[in-house]
């Protein structure tokens, strides 16, 4: 391909991953187009904890996991929840989940997930100041709390991870924590705190912003659903959609967890699941912090965001197609009563969304082999937001014919055909 030519992209998906190469292919100079069945940022994008954590290198699967599955399952407020009607579907996912969280692999997807999400801040930042956006990024940092000594001794490893990437990283005691962070209860003895990380205040307004600047510049905005291709010499030559069909030189396949429906098309079917996630957003909580806090006991996260007090989290295993199980985003609710005396929780909204997530908690990116013109950007799980921004900017490298910022070896869309 040309490095200098103009090409015609179609970017398959308006979320955060797709509007975010959409701007940067658009800055290239390319004729883009951003195409997807919902609005920008309606899907799960909407409602995400909002954190930019540089030092997210640690993946979900983590040695010794298997030992903590059964107390989340029976805990009421755990962190995981199965419908067991789903097990037979969701088991071979499991089993290369749980492959992947072996010592001498999650170190080496801990390496490239620091590729891929230490640079978040720089590789927003040109994006952020052209679309007149900085103000919903705060990188004030993020405390990571634990209700027991016991507790935070058993995530070393996955501390010490983070403190490989070279980032700053401060241990603190009870009394640190409450100094750092007034508004907790007194009942953590032991956290550590990330001052490069931080956090979106409004991730719904960002992906909507980022839209609205792309179309003011000049790229092409379609709310229309992608059923398939017709292939030409490299790859889709023709986009196939509910309303006729679409030219398209190149196309960047960024649809989350909806993305294997097309890939399977094309020869690749990948081991995505969703791993559905819940908020409650308090919009008078009475109390505030001024920072992101994340419970690492409750696996969830705690942000201030500009609509009020947000929790997120929580797995839930369950079809794509299974209605919300508001139950969950209630176990918020319980979770925020007991860290902050006297929250409030009246006219709190509730959400459910469907995270992408590939056993090994990597996503694919880069180039589909055998198709020199088709491209994806998929299956980011927990932290599409994060890693937007160095994912759009390594797609414009490829498609503008320069080699890409990171090694994306780690990244194959044809990994899964190895054993794993």
């Amino acid at each position: 391909m040309n490095g200098t030519s103009r090409q015609k992209v179609t970017v398959i998906g308006a979320g955060i991953v797709g509007t975010v190469a959409a701007n940067y292919l658009l800055r290239e100079g390319h004729e883009v187009t951003l195409i997807d069945r919902a609005g920008p940022g309606e899907a799960t994008s909407f409602g995400n904890a909002g954190g930019i954590t540089c030092a997210a290198v640690v993946p979900i699967a983590y040695p010794g996991m298997i030992k903590d599955i059964p107390g989340w399952l029976l805990d009421p407020n755990g962190p995981l929840y199965l419908h067991w009607s789903y097990l037979p579907q969701v088991l071979p996912w499991l089993i290369k989940f749980l492959r992947a969280g072996r010592r001498d692999r999650v170190e080496r997807i801990s390496k490239a997930l620091a590729t891929l999400n230490i640079p978040t801040f720089d590789a927003y930042r040109p994006l952020l100041k052209d679309a007149g956006l900085e103000h919903l990024f705060h990188q004030t940092g993020q405390l990571f709390v634990y209700r027991s000594k016991r507790a935070f001794e058993r995530d070393r490893f996955g501390i010490d991870l983070k403190r490989a990437t070279g980032l700053r990283l401060d241990v603190l005691d009870g009394d640190e924590i409450r100094q750092l962070e007034p508004s907790l209860a007194p009942i953590f003895p032991a956290a550590y705190f990330i001052p490069d990380n931080g956090h979106c205040k409004n991730p719904f307004r960002l992906v909507q912003g980022l839209a609205e600047y792309f179309v003011r510049r000049g790229g092409a905005l379609v709310r229309e659903e992608v059923l398939g291709f017709e292939m030409g010499a490299r790859g889709p030559g023709t986009l196939i959609t509910r309303g006729g069909r679409r030219a398209s030189d190149v196309t960047v396949i960024a649809a989350g967890v909806w993305s294997n429906a097309l890939t399977k098309q094309l020869g690749f079917d990948v081991p995505i699941i969703t791993q559905r996630g819940y908020h409650v957003t308090l919009p008078d909580p009475g109390v505030m912090p001024r920072i992101m806090v994340l419970p690492m006991d409750n696996k969830i996260a705690i942000t201030p965001m500009e609509m009020g007090l947000r929790l997120a989290g929580t797995v839930e295993l369950a079809k794509l197609e299974s209605p919300p199980n508001y139950a969950r985003a209630k176990c918020l609710l319980r979770i925020g009563r007991e860290i902050f005396p006297g929250l409030r929780t009246e006219g709190y909204t509730e959400w459910m969304g469907n995270r992408p997530c590939f056993p090994d908690s990597l996503p694919v990116l880069g180039p589909v082999p055998g198709l020199g013109d088709t491209f994806v950007a998929f299956g980011h799980g927990h932290h599409g937001l994060l890693s937007a921004s160095q994912t759009g900017k390594v797609i414009a490298e490829l498609i503008g014919g320069r080699p890409p910022s990171i090694d994306l070896t780690p990244f194959r869309i044809d990994r899964f055909s190895k054993n794993s």
